[in-house]
């Protein structure tokens, strides 16, 4: 009996020793899989925002295709117009009129954080405003999701991304003031 109880005692000391083994093998993966969710959240969260910013690019986007089908009617009604007009200063014995250069559009962001549409001239149409093409705005608008996807940007509130799109464009304006 005695023999049974040391080879019991041997064997059960080997299979300690082989779950140690196997353990030191698991534990990487298992320390490994532990961080991985201990991050969900954060990953969670920085998607969330990001997916803010996409839905206000998306906005801005749809807005900005309103005003160009606009932009261009009116644009089509002046062109036809200054032919008519040109046609008959000609039968006149006058110089046709020159025809307006077409009319660029852009985006324009308020401090306030108000992001709309808006036809480009050589003033801004309010102080601190900025205006952008609309590609210059979407390379901004993905430069944010970046940000926050890194976790550099952390937004407090829906109402702050606009904002947050206002401070990271006149960032890239005063690095680059041809926008």
């Amino acid at each position: 009996m005695c023999t049974q109880r040391k080879h019991s005692l041997d064997s059960y000391l080997s299979e300690i020793r082989e779950l140690k083994e196997r353990m030191r093998q698991v534990f990487p993966s298992y320390i490994a899989s532990l961080k991985e969710l201990s991050s969900l959240p954060e990953e969670f969260e920085r998607r969330f925002w990001a997916s803010h910013v996409k839905a206000l690019l998306q906005t801005v986007k749809a807005d900005y295709e309103n005003f160009q089908a606009k932009a261009q009617k009116v644009d089509f009604l002046g062109q036809f117009m200054t032919l008519g007009i040109g046609v008959a200063l000609k039968a006149g014995g006058m110089q046709p009129i020159v025809p307006p250069p077409p009319i660029q559009l852009g985006i324009v962001i308020l401090p306030s954080g108000e992001i709309k549409p808006t036809v480009l001239y050589e003033r801004r149409p309010q102080q601190d405003a900025i205006l952008l093409s609309i590609d210059r705005f979407e390379a901004i608008a993905q430069r944010l999701m970046d940000g926050i996807m890194k976790g550099e940007i952390v937004p407090e509130s829906e109402e702050e991304i606009p904002k947050l799109v206002y401070s990271l464009a006149l960032k890239v304006a005063q690095s680059s003031p041809e926008l």
